[in-house]
């Protein structure tokens, strides 16, 4: 069974790791709760996740399992805490985003072991689609409220 590569710690919220190939990932939460603010309530505990290519020396559309299998462990680290709730943006300023959800997709499916559950949604802003997913452990106490606050969040996101 692979294992997820060494994780480089710099504070609770973000995580470094480098490839087989020599690609270094940073692996990150931001404060999101400014997207909650009709929220506040439920704000405290939201961030956003975010993965970057730091550094390449290799093709980065190789297919590397372990870096599946390495943001989960960042995710598992992230949920240790049940009050923690992640929305995942996928970046659509390169085109790429249908393929970032379909990548994110596949992780959530194949290493979810059901203690996060995943919501999707869509923001219309302008005429542009903004892909996101909403993460939240099923044992968080404030679950359901967070879900409606999300959707509810995408269903207006143009009205700002």
């Amino acid at each position: 069974m692979l294992s997820p590569y060494p994780l480089l710690e710099a504070d609770s919220f973000s995580y470094q790791f480098i490839t087989d190939a020599g690609i270094s990932y940073h692996v990150y939460f931001l404060d999101y709760s400014y997207m909650f603010a009709d929220y506040l309530d439920l704000a405290g505990n939201v961030y956003s996740f975010n993965i970057d290519v730091l550094e390449t020396k290799a093709d980065i559309t190789t297919a590397d399992e372990r870096i599946g299998i390495t943001v989960v462990e960042v995710f598992r680290v992230f949920f240790s805490r049940v009050e923690n709730v992640s929305v995942y943006v996928c970046d659509s300023s390169d085109e790429k985003h249908l393929a970032r959800k379909r990548k994110f997709d596949f992780w959530f499916w194949k290493y979810n072991d059901g203690s996060i559950l995943k919501e999707d949604g869509v923001a219309v802003v302008d005429d542009m689609e903004i892909l996101n997913s909403l993460l939240v452990h099923r044992n968080n106490p404030r679950c359901a409220q967070i879900i409606f606050a999300f959707k509810d969040l995408n269903a207006r996101a143009g009205d700002k």
